[in-house]
């Protein structure tokens, strides 16, 4: 039987990131019935990285704010056959689920139907304490979708032999994540509330909150609000039922030791009661329409509102020493070529790796068959050759936004309002000459210019650094206060 991986994070080596990309040129991309190479240095990095690896079939997928630039894909579909793979086999893509998940939330959000801090008690307040252990009843929908919620990793957690019977999926997902509530609810949270602990239940309960309070199942709202509007025909979530009705040609996982998985068979997927943790299998193609969308930086056609969509990209919470922090569904962490979303997911047997630059208009997705443990270093070396051949192909041609120091930058082009987290955003404002900064809760101080992108405070030692590209108004700031550096994104008002 298949236990779900606590977490799965890739993030790119520095070496990576030093080559990194503004603008891609678009190029034609054309799906037979087997994968056909859209660029013949691709095909061979590809193949080179599939033998080199060992891996038994990768898809890779590069967009721009245009759409797909190049796709490709290599390999087989079962190690030890010769039945090759193609563009349209659904890869499963674990955790990278959790990203969509909390679209949807995004969605429930702007219908008024949920906000981001209803709390579980909110959406079940005739629960007893038996029913909802009381250190719970507060833990808010943004805290279960980035991991602050303390509740454990798993269901298996608390109850072994419960969570082995969920793999039997007797009834409905709905169904199913109810029985899962009764089993988990009334247990003290086993982690620090407001700090990260990686939780795949926590998402299966922000799922069972979103159903609640819209009356219409989990996968129900995501076929309708996000893959329907993206045109994502290819997604669906994997239950035993539906991996039951599968017919050749199929693409089979691979356990960590190399074994093949028939994806027909109980353990091959995690259960439906964890769809909104990570069971979407999907096309890579079909995939990128969503990296597409996240990278394209507007609400419409899933979300109404650009402060939702932005809430998505927010980083919340410390994920790791390094740096980076975790928003909704999303690693956040900042590199070279501006601000990147990152996210890793495995069902143990296959894997998936995302990644989104939106500042550097480039995205790129890949899928491996397998869960061995060279599977995240293939993926890995694929995105790596991605940003790096890109980066040389474009960098004559791309603005490097460090060089506004040295411009002159008129200080209207600093105003607007920034969000460090859901409760500290900069208002900055101009009155004359003077620019002045607001901070929530707090109040309103003029900075002075130490150049034309860098303002400080005389009453305390900070620093305001502005980010901005060759024109248009400054997409983000950072503060420099005590050694450490905070990045805020600018917000619509």
């Amino acid at each position: 039987m298949k236990w779900p991986r606590s977490n799965w994070t890739g993030v790119l080596s520095r070496r990576t990131w030093l080559g990194s990309l503004s603008i891609f040129a678009l190029l034609s991309v054309q799906t037979e019935a087997f994968c056909q190479s859209t660029s013949d240095e691709l095909s061979a990095k590809l193949a080179s990285t599939c033998r080199d690896k060992n891996v038994p079939a990768m898809a890779v997928v590069l967009i721009s704010s245009e759409g797909i630039v190049q796709a490709d894909c290599f390999g087989v579909r079962k190690r030890g056959t010769t039945d090759r793979v193609s563009l349209s086999d659904r890869f499963p893509i674990g955790s990278n689920t959790k990203s969509m998940t909390a679209t949807l939330a995004g969605v429930l959000v702007d219908a008024n139907k949920i906000e981001w801090t209803t709390t579980i008690g909110d959406v079940w307040p005739n629960a007893t304490d038996k029913d909802i252990h009381p250190k719970l009843k507060s833990v808010t929908l943004d805290q279960l979708l980035t991991h602050q919620s303390g509740l454990p990793t798993n269901i298996s957690d608390l109850s072994p032999s419960a969570w082995a019977a969920f793999f039997e999926e007797k009834q409905s997902a709905p169904l199913e994540r109810r029985r899962m509530l009764k089993v988990v609810l009334g247990s003290a949270p086993t982690n620090p509330q407001g700090k990260y602990h990686y939780s795949n239940l926590g998402y299966a309960i922000a799922s069972a909150m979103l159903e609640t309070r819209a009356k219409e199942s989990y996968e129900s709202l995501m076929q309708k609000h996000l893959f329907a509007p993206l045109d994502m025909r290819s997604a669906d979530f994997r239950t035993l039922a539906s991996a039951k009705r599968l017919r050749a040609p199929i693409l089979w996982g691979h356990q960590a030791d190399g074994t093949p998985v028939d994806p027909r068979t109980v353990g091959a997927e995690n259960p439906s009661v964890y769809a909104a943790a990570g069971t979407v299998n999907i096309s890579i193609e079909d995939y990128a329409k969503y990296a597409h969308w996240h990278l394209k930086g507007k609400p419409e056609p899933v979300l109404k509102s650009q402060a939702t969509f932005d809430h998505l990209h927010l980083p919340q919470v410390e994920q790791s020493p390094s740096g980076a922090k975790y928003g909704g569904g999303w690693i956040c962490l900042d590199t070279p070529f501006g601000p990147a979303l990152n996210h890793a997911g495995s069902n143990t047997n296959t894997f998936s790796l995302i990644w989104v630059l939106p500042e550097s208009n480039f995205a790129a997705i890949v899928c491996t068959n397998t869960g061995e443990p060279q599977a995240f270093p293939a993926c890995d070396e694929m995105v790596s050759y991605l940003m790096t051949k890109y980066a040389k192909v474009q960098k004559n041609n791309a603005t490097d936004a460090s060089s506004a120091a040295d411009m002159e930058v008129a200080p209207e082009r600093l105003v607007g309002r920034y969000q460090l987290n859901p409760n500290f955003i900069f208002d900055v404002k101009l009155e004359g000459q003077r620019l002045l900064v607001g901070i929530t809760n707090q109040p309103t101080q003029q900075v002075f210019a130490d150049s034309p992108t860098k303002w400080s405070y005389r009453s305390v030692k900070a620093q305001l650094e502005f980010h901005l590209r060759s024109n248009g108004p400054a997409y983000a700031l950072t503060l420099h206060q005590n050694g450490i550096a905070q990045r805020a994104k600018r917000i619509s008002k």
